[in-house]
């Protein structure tokens, strides 16, 4: 009876000894020298909704741009907004878009660490301290007005 007993204390103590080593080994990482929190941690990361932003040219739709992007931003500041950032993030791409070009040639060579750069700095102005950190592209395209017109033609199946 005393062995079993025994036993029974040794399997806790070896469980508790491994559970103990396994939650200090994966303890979050803490932060840099700087202050500041690493990419690993204290950081979320957030996908936007797949957005789409029309190109107008000669006073009629020529295209749309269609964007799905992934904002960095500090948990600590993300807790504290009260409004979804995703809204400001919309809204600075459809100013940066909306009846900016008047050909659509030069949408299609848009440089997207210029966009990107404008649209970090648009959304950190409205704020006391910046909330975003890196923008990054899940998807960025522009589709003209006549593929989808195409697109939509093959689903009917007329023409």
């Amino acid at each position: 009876m005393i062995r079993i007993v025994l036993i029974g204390l040794w399997i806790c103590a070896v469980a508790l000894g491994s559970l103990f080593i396994a939650v200090r080994g994966h303890a979050p990482a803490s932060t840099e020298k700087g202050g500041q929190a690493s990419y690993l941690g204290g950081m979320d990361y957030v996908k936007t909704d797949v957005f789409s932003v029309p190109i107008m040219t000669g006073g009629s739709v020529a295209g749309y741009i269609v964007a799905q992007l992934v904002y960095t931003i500090d948990s600590n500041a993300k807790s504290r907004l009260t409004v979804p950032l995703e809204y400001f993030i919309n809204d600075e791409i459809f100013r940066q878009f909306y009846g900016s070009y008047s050909d659509t040639r030069q949408v299609e060579k848009v440089n997207f660490e210029m966009v990107r750069k404008s649209v970090i700095d648009g959304i950190n102005q409205r704020f006391p301290e910046p909330v975003i950190q890196d923008l990054l592209v899940e998807q960025f395209s522009y589709i003209s007005a006549a593929e989808i017109r195409e697109m939509n033609l093959k689903g009917t199946g007329g023409k």
